[in-house]
C-alpha cells in the first residue's frame, strides 16, 4: 500500500543510498557426463498460430499443385494418408506431432478419426498454448506465464537470458499478443495488452516486433487520434523517448536495414506502422479470388525481414540466442474461414523460416547446423480445414498451381487436432524422444509442454551453487553529519552501515536472502503540517556483463525502531515470486499524522531478495531511494 496523500505540494528531500552487490556462484550446469545430448546454443521455434497440416498443404498446392500430408476415408471408413512431395524448405526435416489442448483437456487418437465432430470441441485458445510451449506448463484458456492454479511460471526468454543467451519475440501480430506473450509475460488475462506491454517493456529482452502501433490503421495509414490498445500512451513516448532501453523502430526502411546488418544496435523494440496486423487486416475493395489482388501495405515490413533483422541483433551475442518467431494472422485468417489470405499469411511464415535457414547456413555468421536447433509447428489449428465434402468422412484437398484448392472450412474456431512439428539440427533427437504418443493416422506425437522442457530440464538446464548468493549494500551519511535539522525544518537522514543479506534459503524454485535496511531517521520540527510520507523504491541490480536481476524481486516489511503514536510503518511488499510488485515501484517505508510527525520517528525494515535458484553468478549492483514527502 502507498500512503503518500494525493494532495502534496512539495516534494521533500531525497536521499538516494542504498548501494546494492550482489555477488554469487548460481549459474551454469556442471559439466555434461559423454552420453549427455549435445546442447543447442541458438534456438530458433516458429509457430504458425492455428497452422494445422492442411494450411500448409493448401498453400502448397497453391503454389505447385501438389501436396503432402491428405488423408480419406476409405469404403471401409477408415482413413489412410496420400504421398506427395515436399515443397517448403522444413518439410524434409525430422517430423512428429504434437497435442495442443489446455489445462484438464485431452487428445483421444481413436476418437479423432472416427468422430468428425470431436476435434471441432474441447480446444485450447493461444494464451493456454503459448504458456505450455513457452513455460512447459498447462494453463487454462485466457492465461499467460501461470500454471493453472495461478503460479508464476519460468519461460524460455528467461532461461535464455539466465544461461546467458540473447533473446526475443517476433510476430505478425500485436507484439503482445496471446503467443508472444506466452514466451515473456505472466498475466493472468490475456486480454491485458497494456499491463503486458510494460511488463515486455521492463525485461531485458533484447528484440521485440510486430504490430500494435498506436498511430496507424490496419491499411497502414495514419490516425487522426492514436489508438492505445496495445501499449499505454505513457510507456510508447517512453519508448519513443529512448527512456527503456531499446533502440526504437517503426519505419519500414529501418527494419530493411536491420534485415541488412547495418548499425545494428543491441537491443531493438520494433512496432510496424501498422495496427492489429502486418497486412491479415488490410481494407480490400471487395471479395478477393487471389492472393495479392489487394496490394499489401507497403509502409509495413514482412515477417521475413523482422526475422533477419531479429538475428542480426541477436547474433551479436557469443553465448547464444533464443528467438520465438510467430505467423500470427494464420490464425485470424482462420477464424475468418478466409482461404485466400491463409495463403498469404503462410507464405509470409514460410519465408521467415527461409530467412533464418539462409542466417544458419551463411558463412557471415557463427551458426551452424552443429549449434542449432529450429523448430517449426503451430499452437493448435483454426478454422478445421479439409477437403471439400469432409464431414463425416474426410476427403483430401486438390487443386492446380496458382488456383486456390477445392477445399471447405468445417469451423470458425480452434480445433483440437494435432499440428505437425519439424526439426533440424544440434537436439532433434532428445526432442523426439518425448513422442511417446501414438496416433493411428499421424504416428507419434509429443505434448505442447515438452517443446520447452526438452530445454528447460535437459538442454538448458540449469542448477544453483551450493554457496547461495551473497548480498551487500552500503548505505552512505546523508546530510552535513550535524545532527537533527534547525527548528521548522522536516529532514531526513540515513544511518551509516550496511545491508548484508544472507542467511540464506531455498524455497522450492527460489532462493531467499534477508537483512536489514539501515535506520532512517525523519526529524520534524515545523509549527504547523499535517503530516509526512517516506517512500522507497529500487533499480534494478545488474552485472558488470548486463545481466540483471530487477528490482522486483527485493521486498521488505517495514517498521519502527521505537513505537510513536501517530507514526505508522508501511504494509509488507512482496517480491514479485511471491505474488508482489517488489521495490521496482515506489512503496511506503512509514507515514506520520499532524500529531505524531513532531519530533524525530527513526524507521527501519527488514528487505528480503528472492531469485530464481538457477540465476547467474556474478557481482550486481544498483541502488534504492528513500524519498521523504512532506504533507502540508
Amino acid at each position: 500500500m502507498d500512503h503518500r496523500p494525493c494532495g502534496l505540494t512539495r516534494r521533500g528531500l531525497i536521499a538516494t543510498g542504498v548501494v546494492a552487490a550482489l555477488v554469487g556462484t548460481a549459474g551454469a550446469a556442471s559439466a555434461a557426463p559423454e552420453d549427455t545430448p549435445a546442447i543447442p546454443e541458438n534456438v530458433i521455434v516458429f509457430i504458425g498460430d492455428g497452422m494445422g497440416y492442411n494450411h500448409i498443404a493448401s498453400t502448397n498446392l497453391y503454389e505447385t499443385g501438389q501436396s503432402r500430408y491428405q488423408v480419406f476415408s476409405d469404403a471401409q471408413g477408415g482413413v489412410k494418408t496420400l504421398p506427395g512431395n515436399a515443397v517448403q524448405v522444413y518439410e524434409d526435416w525430422a517430423l512428429t506431432n504434437m497435442t495442443t489442448f489446455q489445462h484438464g483437456n485431452s487428445y483421444d487418437p481413436e476418437r479423432a478419426w472416427t468422430d468428425f465432430a470431436y476435434i471441432a470441441g474441447n480446444s485450447t485458445d493461444s494464451g493456454a498454448a503459448g504458456t505450455a510451449m513457452g513455460t512447459g506448463a498447462k494453463t487454462n484458456n485466457g492465461v499467460i506465464g501461470l500454471d493453472h492454479e495461478g503460479n508464476r511460471v519460468e519461460n524460455l526468454t528467461e532461461r535464455a537470458k539466465a544461461t546467458g543467451r540473447a533473446a526475443g519475440v517476433v510476430t505478425s501480430v500485436p507484439f503482445n499478443h496471446a503467443t508472444p506473450a506466452g514466451y515473456v509475460a505472466h498475466n493472468g488475462d490475456r486480454n491485458d495488452y497494456v499491463g503486458m506491454a510494460t511488463e515486455m517493456l521492463g525485461t531485458d529482452l533484447d528484440v521485440v516486433m510486430g504490430a500494435g502501433h498506436p498511430g496507424f490503421t490496419d491499411s497502414g495509414e495514419a490516425r487522426e487520434t492514436p489508438s492505445y490498445d496495445y501499449i499505454s500512451e505513457g510507456d510508447f513516448a517512453r519508448l519513443q523517448d529512448g527512456q527503456t532501453g531499446f533502440s526504437y523502430v517503426e519505419e519500414k526502411a529501418d527494419f530493411e536495414a536491420l534485415a541488412a546488418g547495418e548499425d545494428v544496435p543491441e537491443r531493438v523494440f520494433g512496432l510496424a506502422q501498422v495496427a492489429s496486423t502486418l497486412q491479415q487486416g488490410r481494407a480490400s475493395d471487395g471479395e478477393e479470388t487471389a492472393p495479392y489482388q489487394t496490394p499489401l501495405n507497403d509502409n509495413v515490413p514482412s515477417l521475413e525481414t523482422m526475422t533477419a533483422g531479429a538475428l542480426n541483433v541477436l547474433e551479436q551475442d557469443e553465448d547464444g540466442l533464443f528467438l520465438m518467431v510467430e505467423g500470427g494472422a494464420i490464425d485470424w485468417t482462420g477464424h475468418a474461414n478466409d482461404t485466400v489470405r491463409n495463403i498469404e499469411e503462410t507464405q509470409d511464415f514460410n519465408a521467415s523460416v527461409e530467412a533464418a535457414v539462409e542466417w544458419v547456413e551463411s558463412e557471415d555468421t557463427d551458426a551452424t547446423w552443429d549449434n542449432t536447433l529450429i523448430i517449426v509447428t503451430a499452437d493448435h489449428e483454426t478454422g478445421y480445414l479439409a477437403g471439400a465434402g469432409s464431414d463425416p468422412g474426410w476427403t483430401p484437398m486438390h487443386g492446380d498451381a496458382e488456383q486456390l484448392p477445392t477445399l471447405d472450412w468445417y469451423s470458425g474456431s480452434h480445433t483440437n487436432q494435432l499440428v505437425p512439428v519439424f526439426a533440424k539440427g544440434v537436439g532433434v533427437d532428445t526432442l523426439l524422444a518425448r513422442a511417446t504418443g501414438t496416433d493411428p493416422v499421424r504416428g507419434e506425437y509429443l505434448d505442447n509442454t515438452d517443446l520447452a522442457n526438452v530445454l528447460l530440464d535437459e538442454l538448458w538446464a540449469t542448477q544453483p551453487s551450493e554457496d547461495g548468493i551473497e548480498v551487500e549494500a552500503v548505505i552512505p551519511e546523508l546530510g552535513d553529519g550535524e545532527g537533527p535539522g534547525l527548528p521548522g525544518t522536516l529532514v531526513l537522514s540515513v544511518a551509516d552501515g550496511k545491508v548484508a543479506l544472507g542467511d540464506l534459503r531455498h524455497a522450492g524454485d527460489r532462493l531467499r536472502l534477508d537483512g536489514e535496511l539501515p535506520t532512517v531517521s525523519v526529524t520534524d520540527s515545523r509549527a504547523e503540517a499535517a503530516g509526512w510520507a517516506v517512500s522507497g523504491q529500487a533499480s534494478s541490480l545488474v552485472s558488470a556483463d548486463e545481466r540483471v536481476i530487477r528490482a522486483g524481486h527485493l521486498g521488505w516489511t517495514p517498521g519502527l525502531v521505537e513505537e510513536q503514536d501517530g507514526v505508522t510503518p508501511g504494509e509488507r511488499v512482496r517480491s514479485v515470486m511471491s505474488g508482489g510488485e517488489g521495490l521496482a515501484a515506489a512503496q511506503t517505508l512509514a507515514y506520520a499524522d499532524a500529531e505524531g510527525r513532531i519530533g524525530t520517528a527513526v524507521l527501519d525494515a527488514d528487505l528480503e531478495l528472492e531469485v530464481p535458484v538457477d540465476t547467474r553468478d556474478g557481482a550486481y549492483t544498483g541502488s534504492l531511494t528513500v524519498t521523504l514527502f512532506p504533507v502540508d
